[in-house]
């Protein structure tokens, strides 16, 4: 039987893994395949051999048994004690307690939180979403070549199911009844929630499909329907192919790079595939067939790599590369840092290289943007965690700028091996993107390179991530010494030819010159990729770009910026615009100023151009003003940054989510809430905003508030051109009378 992986889960009931086929002619075959994980510990044979006394009667012990294994990446294969489980529940377990009997110091334990699929799929040589051969019970072929740009992918089918409920939280779930369930937007038949919920079942079970999009169904819908079909008795309520699987794991906030996400618990089909939209940011930016690229890269099962971060995904294929070379996976990795004198550890303890953007108007800018470059780095000058500062190679000639790290010269580490074939990959997605005989799968090359960007933009900030599988902060040094040098001699070839640096950010230039064509910058690319040997494009010529000064401060923003591109395209960076939580009313404001001033070719048109860009800013006061506004333009979506307890003062997401809570429903931190905003100075819970969960379309909104977010917006624009907001909200005058905070 051949058939592509389309889902493999284990079952902790029969501890055996289900792996669901998908054939050419539609039909899904779950296979049973017997499979027993195992752990592995590195001790002094003394310490082992009282490992094997405790043990070796207990009936959740299915063998033992030694192996020559490699700890670490570049090291000498050892020799360890593999313990083989015949309970899938008693591996973590089992492991805790190793661990609490060596005093969590005589036992080193590993491959113990991998996942049991994943742990199948590296032995087996399975690949999610990958063509396979059954030969035998847990005899597997691989039939593709999984290096393929154009590779086959089954033809999925799939439908989106909604819910319309009364609850407001996912404790209240028995008072609330289900008001209507939609299939592909349409209503599912039933007088009763049961007669709901049976008529569900009926209508998945007839189209049989292969995948189920959910909006917020991890958070909410799919452990709310759950909890319906046992309030109404329904037994066999099951979604998926098999016996649907209860919610897996905690709920769960974390702070990551600035921010506070909310991970709920997943929630799991057996033998489908089911994708939360509201949820999943690697669906959000790939689709379908970038979290299809990643499953068969990162040997993630489809279901599972919807839910997880790009961190991960980098992660896995390492893993998997690494299991490919002997090496095992360690528990609790504790690679500690090196010891660095005081003038080391001031010369490495530096991030990427900045140029200050000159904050103002300029014409005729060309931006220059070095392709994956932190990842090239890493490839092109064999940056991994066996590599820099090496025993082997202590006095390589290759050697780290500034900081002095030598680097291996006996082997090419883990992390370029794991990371050139994705650039390759990467790199040939853009250029089929832009060629016109592929233009249609065009949409498939577009949604691939996009999730490959992000894996690419992880693994470096991994370097430097105490919890990385395979991260070291000397490695996270080394690359940012690469990239400050980089950009400085990118710099110094473009000066030596005439050009200025108007702004630079690790790895791009903004540079303005003496060029009288594109042929002139395009020989400037040239120059700078020959000497650098780093891939390097042309961004795009600026008829003009506008740099903004940061908030409350004269000095440029680093990421602050809009212009217009000689083809009459626009970028846009940090602007209210770009922000998630932006009300529509003034996302639409700011794109509707930036319209108008895309009418001109130059600066001088630009500065003709602003009574008009007045004019449309006039108009929208106008309407917040005069009570024109559609309270949908004005919700505010912010992410809840802490638990409502840690609040100090009433603002505008304190009172929502107290309002929140009086209803019933809890907010985690990470998730979003939506309010509009109806008397900002009151001190008062139920006046300040309006949950937008439960406004009723009699609410007023604060027009004065409203007024000056829009002139607050309208100054992140038009500051460089003398408009402040105090100045704006005098020249606007709105038609009706109405006093502006200035």
């Amino acid at each position: 039987m051949n058939g592509w992986v389309l889902d493999v889960g284990a079952d902790y009931e029969q501890n055996s893994i289900m792996l669901w086929l998908k054939q050419e002619s539609g039909l899904v075959e779950a296979v049973e395949c017997p499979f027993l994980p195992s752990l592995y510990v590195h001790a002094a044979p003394a310490n082992l051999q009282v490992l094997e006394e405790t043990f070796e009667d207990e009936p959740f012990v299915n063998a033992w048994g030694y192996e020559e294994k490699r700890l670490w990446p570049g090291e000498p294969a050892q020799e360890v004690l593999r313990i083989t489980l015949a309970e899938y529940r008693m591996l973590m377990k089992l492991a805790r307690e190793i661990d609490e009997m060596g005093d969590y110091s005589l036992y080193e334990l590993f491959n113990v939180d991998l996942s049991i699929p994943t742990a199948f799929m590296l032995e087996k040589g399975i690949v999610p979403m990958a063509q396979i051969g059954l030969k035998k019970q847990s005899e597997f072929e691989l039939l593709e070549d999984l290096t393929a740009i154009d590779y086959p992918v089954p033809e999925l089918r799939s439908v989106s199911l909604e819910g319309k409920v009364n609850a407001t939280s996912t404790q209240h779930m028995a008072a609330c009844p289900i008001s209507e369930l939609l299939l592909d937007g349409q209503p599912v038949a039933g007088r009763t929630e049961r007669d709901l919920l049976s008529g569900l079942i009926e209508a998945i079970t007839a189209r049989d499909p292969d995948i189920i999009y959910t909006p917020n169904g991890d958070a909410f819908l799919i452990p709310y329907l759950m909890e319906r079909a046992r309030v109404n008795e329904l037994d066999d309520f099951c979604l998926g192919r098999g016996r649907d699987l209860r919610p897996v794991g905690q709920p769960k906030s974390y702070f990551s790079y600035g921010r506070v996400i909310y991970r709920p618990p997943k929630c799991r089909f057996n033998g489908r595939i089911h994708i939360d939209q509201s949820s999943s940011f690697l669906f959000r930016e790939g689709g379908l067939p970038g979290l299809i690229e990643l499953a068969r890269l990162s040997r993630i099962p489809l279901q599972s790599v919807s839910r997880v971060t790009p961190g991960t995904v980098i992660t896995a294929m390492q893993i998997a590369e690494a299991s490919q070379e002997n090496v095992l996976i360690r528990w609790k990795k504790n690679v500690p840092e090196a010891f660095k004198d005081a003038q080391t550890l001031f010369l490495a303890d530096r991030g990427g290289m900045i140029y200050d953007p000159r904050v103002g108007v300029h014409e005729d800018v060309v931006e220059i943007d070095f392709t994956s470059l932190y990842p090239s780095i890493m490839v092109k000058h064999n940056i991994s965690p066996e590599t820099v500062l090496c025993s082997c190679c202590p006095d390589s000639s290759h050697r780290v700028p500034i900081i002095d790290y030598p680097i291996c010269e006996q082997r090419v580490g883990l992390i370029p091996r794991v990371l050139e074939p994705l650039i390759a990959r990467r790199s040939e997605y853009k250029r089929r993107v832009k060629a016109k005989k592929w233009q249609d799968n065009w949409a498939i090359y577009e949604a691939r390179k996009n999730v490959l960007k992000w894996i690419l933009v992880t693994c470096f900030g991994y370097t430097g991530y105490r919890n990385a599988r395979f991260g070291r902060i000397e490695c996270h040094e080394a690359i940012n010494a690469y990239g400050r040098e980089l950009l400085l001699q990118t710099a110094q070839i473009a000066e030596e030819r005439g050009y200025e640096v108007l702004h630079g950010i690790i790895d791009s230039l903004w540079l303005k010159g003496a060029a009288q064509n594109a042929r002139d910058h395009e020989l400037l690319r040239q120059a700078i990729e020959h000497e650098t040997g780093m891939p390097l494009e042309l961004e795009g010529v600026y008829r003009w770009v506008v740099f903004l000064a940061r908030k409350s401060q004269s000095t440029g923003a680093l990421n602050r910026y809009y212009g217009l591109f000689a083809d009459g395209t626009m970028k846009i960076r940090g602007l209210e615009l770009r922000r998630s939580d932006t009300p529509q009313l003034i996302r639409n404001a700011q794109l509707d100023l930036l319209k108008v001033m895309a009418r001109a070719d130059n600066v001088a048109a630009l500065y003709e151009l602003m009574p008009d860009v007045i004019g449309v800013l006039r108009r929208y006061a106008d309407r917040i003003v005069n009570g024109e506004c559609a309270l949908e333009e004005l919700v505010f979506t912010p992410v809840v940054s802490r638990e409502l307890e840690f609040y100090s003062h009433l603002t505008n997401s304190a009172a929502c989510l107290l309002q929140l809570k009086r209803r019933g429903r809890a907010v985690h931190p990470g998730e979003r809430i939506q309010y509009i905003v109806t008397d900002a100075g009151s001190a008062r819970i139920a006046k300040k905003v309006k949950a937008w969960a439960l406004v009723d379309g009699t609410e007023q909104y604060d027009k004065k508030r409203y007024v000056r977010h829009l002139l607050r917006a309208a100054e992140s624009i038009l500051s460089p051109f003398g408009y402040t907001e105090r100045k704006l909200a005098e020249i606007i005058k709105p038609t009706r009378q109405l006093t502006l905070p200035i």
